[in-house]
């Protein structure tokens, strides 16, 4: 008899318009833009002890708003199962999806829009990233720190899903094809180096690390096994059919690091082939999620193209 493991994952999609009240310039890349000024505007309305420069030295953290969004910081004293501890950072709670077009400049009566998704604990935080947004505009965003109101908003509410059958058979499954299209730079790591060419089991490996950790953090301390091994082991028998990814670069200045950084990452489409069926709710849920390195800033977008037909 088959068991399934399944994890819950409450979010929010938090759907803004604005509109700049002069002339708006901002880069093609918006997500870097919008994240800096929210976590700056955000952090001078919350912050009640701003003499730390660091979050992690304040005695006030744990219970600070602006801490858990958009610092993070993992609790010292609660266990961590697995192998969390070799990770440096855990997963903001959010994942910001700015304007995918490359327009650069905004007139006045013009609009863009922008998506902030929260998941688990943060979805009850949807006044502090309206206020957030609303400080930004008065802020002023991108080249000369134009400003901008919002003018409408919208909040949906749903859960992502992710089940595992047990016990997994590697021989089960039937070979099905499935396409990709990452609409936003994928920087993913393995084995300490940015992938240039993505095999199904890195990909795998990411989602099912980026899916326990929110759960784990952001939603429910008590953790289900799953087969890690068994997927991982399956995930090895897909294979690439077809690759129209290349890698694109982009630039943005870091305010807490005070330089340029150049980060790149993949774009494109590509379709796998082999036995994909019990790997469909956790694509499904990356494309919410996002994947790779700074979700945050909007990278590791993607849209499946082509369902899976379950079993």
């Amino acid at each position: 008899m088959k068991k399934e493991v399944k994890l819950t994952i409450p979010y929010r999609i938090l759907s803004f318009q604005g509109e700049p009240e002069d002339e708006l310039y901002l880069p093609a890349f918006k997500g870097s833009t919008f994240r800096g000024v929210l976590g700056r505007t955000l952090r001078q309305a919350l912050c009640a002890l701003k003499t730390f420069k660091n979050c992690r030295e304040c005695p006030l953290y744990k219970s600070c708003y602006y801490a858990y969004i958009f610092e993070t910081i993992p609790d010292p004293s609660k266990p961590l199962p697995f192998n969390f501890h070799k990770y440096p950072s855990i997963p903001h709670p959010y994942v910001l999806e700015p304007p995918e077009e490359q327009k650069t400049l905004y007139q006045k009566g013009e609009s863009f829009t922008l998506q902030i998704l929260l998941f688990g604990k943060a979805t009850e935080y949807v006044p502090h990233f309206v206020l957030a947004l609303q400080l930004a505009g008065e802020h002023g965003v991108g080249k000369g720190n134009k400003k901008f109101k919002i003018s409408n908003y919208d909040v949906s509410t749903g859960e992502i899903s992710i089940t595992v059958e047990e016990p997994v058979k590697e021989d089960s499954p039937p070979d099905q094809e499935l396409t990709l299209d990452f609409a936003t730079p994928l920087r993913l790591v393995y084995q300490g180096k940015l992938v240039k060419r993505l095999e199904f089991h890195y990909l795998i490996r990411n989602l099912l690390r980026r899916v326990t950790s929110i759960y784990y953090f952001h939603c429910n301390p008590h953790l289900p096994q799953i087969p890690v091994d068994l997927l991982l082991s399956l995930a090895e028998k897909v294979e690439i059919k077809e690759e129209n990814l290349y890698w694109m670069d982009w630039e943005r200045y870091s305010y807490r690091q005070g330089r340029r950084m150049l980060l790149g990452g993949l774009v494109g489409k590509v379709t796998f082939v082999g036995p994909l069926a019990p790997f469909y709710s956790i694509l499904k849920a990356g494309e919410l999620l996002h994947l790779g390195k700074n979700t945050s800033f909007g990278l590791g977008k993607y849209r499946i193209l082509t369902e899976v037909s379950l079993p």
